[in-house]
């Protein structure tokens, strides 16, 4: 081109004639373009022809190659690329890019929020099966006296369902408080022909802790719910989370000088007429710059891993979920038994402190068989210690933690390998061993620079990319604290601590069980009365099944109620929507206190004699 225009001038400063020099300037220059054509060796249709099969079309595409010197990336010797289509391709290369690690991206992200709500629903048909079960065997076992006070344990199976959803109530104080609920149902159904009001039910709650009626279960059975529930909870929730945070990258846009590489790579060497893959070691140095950003995430999201798989090892071993939940039925079953064999030492023990209650009338309806045992069915449970739902579901709770421990400790070191994993794509680069048939970005030759390192601080050598080191990316940073966020929690979980409950909203659509398994209904059962007998109509028989996660809410006064301080007065035996309030009842006349005494007593002296007299 310099040759050319020197000549131009030449032939300006001449005493040729003007049009003979502009005639002879033109045959110039176009001997000087077949030659570049013949040297070259291609035509631009071809170029155009490849372009459009990319799916890119431009108008102003030369018939025969043109100086590249004008275009600021992809400047040669010739060219088929102008100005305006060099822009265009920079917008395509960057477009595609972009939509390569989205793809990426949306397929990791899938995967770990498919695997967490395969995981949330296996729990959740574990606890409905539970409860089933558990409503089937005390149905068979305990019959009426079961029916009548099921709301309690229905109760219990819908805190735990509350609390695996939510998490915003004390697991331990809950059930806590269930056990002495069953405490005092216990105490009233074994002892049915005493009348109990409230004030002495508090009592006998008090001394449950002393005397330890249904042995360690109180106990033992909480603190393995809770660090079962808390593992299997945060669990769910930090893989879900881990996929937002993934989903989250998608929004991290490549950078212009990202783009400008992008370009050179893969389309400059059309441009030359050259249909050529880029060498892979120049893929890996592009990709490293433009995901530069991306790899600041790789040391928290190992970290994320190995919690993970920790908490994998508890959910497998000591915290698995299938063990505690499964059999529920037979641990408060054996709990209910162990009172049975120890009732007569504990009422004696709670009549001494509480004192003797009142004989009341027992009603017709419930006419329980005498004395302090129960009527109970013999169960035969496995020798193996496992039962009927673990056999059935075993091998799919321990398929399922292998398929996601597998999953997640493929995507070790994601972030790092990120840039090998793009150049790997046969559509991006050439093979590794195809050193000399690539395109080096500026020829078909070797790629000879040095690759650079990985992790964004090694990219301020990178020849192929300028990279800001120290810029500073809200988006990326706010998903770095979400890793470690959830990966400290998963660290409390695997050691048993409490773990507060992550607010999923934050980090998208989380888990997708944030609002609970079902809805609940109150009950339009008449809570009158002591709470242990209907008073004009049975408990309706409640039958949990798998497609009614949550059984009806039973609005019975299920709280304890404190002794008041003033030992007179006694409480009301009413009901309450949740309050503990004490009602107080007016003082008794004398006689009145004496009529109501004496009564009972006549009358039993004197059924007595006539049956003397009958006999």
């Amino acid at each position: 081109m310099e040759f050319l225009q020197n000549t131009y001038r030449t032939l300006q400063t001449s005493v040729i004639p003007n049009i003979s020099c502009m005639l002879v300037f033109y045959i110039i220059i176009s001997n000087t373009v077949l030659v570049l054509s013949a040297n070259t060796g291609f035509e631009c249709s071809s170029v155009k022809r490849v372009f459009q099969d990319k799916g890119i079309h431009f108008s102003d595409v030369p018939k025969s190659p043109l100086s590249g010197d004008p275009l600021r990336i992809c400047s040669a010797e010739a060219s088929c690329c102008t100005e305006q289509a060099e822009v265009m391709l920079k917008t395509n290369a960057r477009q595609r890019h972009d939509h390569m690690v989205k793809a990426s991206l949306i397929t990791l992200s899938s995967v770990l929020k498919t695997r967490s709500q395969k995981f949330d629903d296996f729990f959740k048909e574990l606890l409905v099966k539970s409860k089933k079960d558990f409503h089937e065997m005390f149905k068979r076992t305990y019959g009426i006296i079961y029916e009548q006070n099921s709301y309690v344990f229905t109760d219990m199976f819908e805190m735990l369902e509350n609390y695996y959803a939510k998490g915003k109530l004390d697991l331990l104080e809950s059930m806590d408080n269930f056990f002495n609920i069953l405490f005092q149902k216990m105490f009233t159904v074994i002892y049915n022909q005493y009348k109990f009001d409230d004030r002495y039910l508090g009592c006998v709650s008090e001394h449950m802790k002393e005397l330890k009626p249904f042995d360690d279960v109180p106990n033992k059975l909480p603190l393995q719910l809770k660090r079962s529930f808390v593992a299997t909870r945060t669990f769910a929730q930090a893989l879900s989370i881990a996929g937002e945070i993934v989903a989250n990258m998608i929004d991290l846009s490549s950078t212009e000088e990202c783009a400008r590489a992008l370009l050179k790579m893969t389309h400059c060497s059309t441009c030359q007429g050259h249909q050529l893959k880029p060498c892979y070691n120049y893929c890996l140095n592009v990709m490293k710059g433009c995901l530069a950003y991306h790899s600041e995430l790789d040391t928290e999201w190992n970290n994320f891993v190995d919690a993970i798989d920790k908490v994998i090892e508890r959910l497998l071993g000591p915290f698995n979920i299938e063990m505690v939940v499964e059999p529920l039925n037979i641990k408060i079953s054996d709990a209910i038994m162990n009172f049975q064999e120890n009732a007569p030492q504990v009422s004696q023990r709670v009549f001494t402190g509480c004192g003797k209650p009142v004989l009341g009338r027992r009603r017709r309806e419930t006419d329980y068989s005498g004395g302090t045992e129960l009527s109970l069915e013999t169960l035969q449970f496995s020798k193996s210690g496992k039962s009927h739902l673990e056999d059935e579901s075993e091998l799919g709770l321990d398929k399922l933690m292998k398929d996601i421990r597998l999953k997640v400790k493929d995507t070790r070191q994601f972030w790092t390998r990120f840039p090998y994993q793009m150049c790997n794509s046969d559509s991006i680069a050439d093979a590794p061993g195809k050193n000399d048939t690539c395109w080096n970005g500026t020829t078909k030759s070797r790629y000879d620079r040095h690759v650079t390192s990985d992790g964004l601080s090694n990219q301020q050598n990178n020849p192929e990319v300028v990279v800001e080191t120290t810029r500073s990316i809200s988006l990326l940073n706010e998903q770095i604290f979400a890793l470690k966020t959830i990966t400290n929690k998963l660290k409390n979980a695997y050691n048993g601590y409490d773990v507060d409950w992550i607010d999923v909203e934050e980090y998208g659509s989380g888990s997708g069980s944030g609002d609970g398994i079902g809805d609940t209904e109150p009950d339009s059962e008449d809570d009158s009365g002591s709470g242990m007998y209907p008073t004009e109509h049975v408990v309706p028989e409640v039958v949990p099944e798998v497609s009614q996660p949550l059984p009806p809410r039973n609005d019975e006064d299920n709280n304890l109620h404190p002794i008041p301080q003033d030992k007179t007065n006694f409480q009301q035996n009413g009901t309450s929507s949740g309050s503990s309030t004490i009602h107080t009842t007016p003082k008794m006349s004398l006689n009145k206190a004496l009529f109501s005494y004496l009564f009972p007593v006549v009358v039993v002296w004197f059924g007595s004699s006539l049956n003397e007299w009958l006999q």
